[in-house]
């Protein structure tokens, strides 16, 4: 499970999309930091991780700020933010064209630089990237349904259209498999009529099994033929990674 804990951001906490802090609760003893990558943009007056409840510290992180366990008259106990620290996404905005991929838990780094990306479309400050391709790769979207939201509201701002998102979901077989072909008849019919996923709800084009990152990369250059670099980032599991590496040289 994925908890969503927000709480305000400190004064002078500057930080870039993309980056990550480490995190200390008093509940739990506020010598022991844990490592999670920011999932609010810098121009929000919050900050905000999404986390995954996987052992003991974590769990125990979610049973202690559920608004349900906290009485009436209780406040949440501190909560301490070393950081930020970086990581190389954040130079995303640097390349004329940038393809972003993430599967598993590690989308979170996107999901803040995906709200970056639609505040800096909306200001008049120029800067090189035109275009984002977004590639999210999940088993099903349901298991990051906090994603879609941060998704849609990129859809909703976009106004110059500069992000381009692709949903591929795994737990399915490759197009040739009789009920996947089904699926893929159904989600591009409905998405003809209603402009909209028939899975997600989203503008954003669901795909069915894994994507063909080399592939990809290769009709970038039919796209953008004047385009003489991209940039590659991916987050996720060690074999999704890997495969994105090999299709960048």
């Amino acid at each position: 499970d994925v908890t969503a804990l927000k709480f305000r951001r400190p004064l002078n906490f500057e930080y870039k999309s993309g980056q990550w802090v480490r995190i200390a609760s008093l509940a739990l003893g506020d010598s022991e930091y844990h490592p999670f990558t920011l999932t609010s943009a810098p121009h929000e007056d919050f900050l905000s991780l999404h986390i995954r409840a996987v052992g003991p510290w974590t769990t125990n992180l979610r049973r202690v700020y559920d608004a349900n366990n906290i009485q009436e008259g209780e406040r949440f106990p501190p909560l301490y933010v070393d950081g930020p620290f970086g990581e190389g996404h954040q130079d995303w905005y640097k390349y004329p064209v940038a393809v972003l991929v993430g599967g598993g838990i590690g989308v979170t780094p996107f999901a803040s630089i995906l709200k970056d990306i639609v505040q800096r479309s909306r200001s008049h400050v120029k800067f090189p990237c035109q275009k984002v391709y977004f590639l999210w790769v999940t088993r099903t979207q349901k298991q990051f349904e906090w994603l879609t939201d941060i998704i849609r509201e990129v859809e909703n701002n976009d106004q110059k259209n500069l992000v381009s998102v692709h949903i591929f979901i795994t737990q399915f077989q490759q197009k040739f498999d009789l009920r996947t072909t089904m699926l893929y008849i159904c989600e591009r019919h409905f998405q003809k009529i209603a402009g909209k996923s028939l899975f997600t709800g989203l503008e954003a084009k669901t795909h069915f099994g894994r994507p063909n990152f080399s592939d990809f990369l290769k009709s970038l250059k039919y796209e953008h033929p004047s385009v003489k670099q991209v940039g590659v980032f991916s987050c996720g599991p060690p074999p999704m990674t890997l495969q994105v590496e090999k299709a960048k040289t």
